[in-house]
C-alpha cells in the first residue's frame, strides 16, 4: 500500500476537525517544500527615502478629492453638519 493511500485510509476513520487538520498540516509542508525549491530573487535594496518618494501620489486616483466629493452630493457636506 502507498502512503497517499495509508494516509487516505487513517483519515477516513478520523473525526471531520481532526481530518481538517491533517489537511492544513499537509498543504503546510507541502508549501514549505515548495517555497524552499524556489530560487530566491537578488533584489538590491532600495533605500526607504528613495522608496518613499517613489510611491508618493500613486494612490491619489484611487481616492475622490473633497471637491469631488460635493460635485457628486449636490451639496456643501461641511456647511450642512454645522
Amino acid at each position: 500500500m502507498t502512503i497517499a493511500k495509508q494516509i487516505y485510509e487513517l483519515v477516513k476513520s478520523l473525526p471531520q476537525d481532526q481530518a481538517s487538520e491533517i489537511l492544513t498540516f499537509a498543504e503546510s509542508i507541502r508549501a514549505k517544500y515548495l517555497n524552499s525549491n524556489q530560487p530566491s530573487s537578488t533584489v538590491a535594496p532600495v533605500p526607504w527615502a528613495e522608496l518613499v518618494y517613489s510611491l508618493a501620489g500613486s494612490w491619489g486616483e484611487d481616492f475622490p478629492t473633497l471637491e469631488n466629493i460635493r460635485d457628486n452630493s449636490g451639496q456643501d457636506i461641511l456647511r450642512e453638519r454645522l
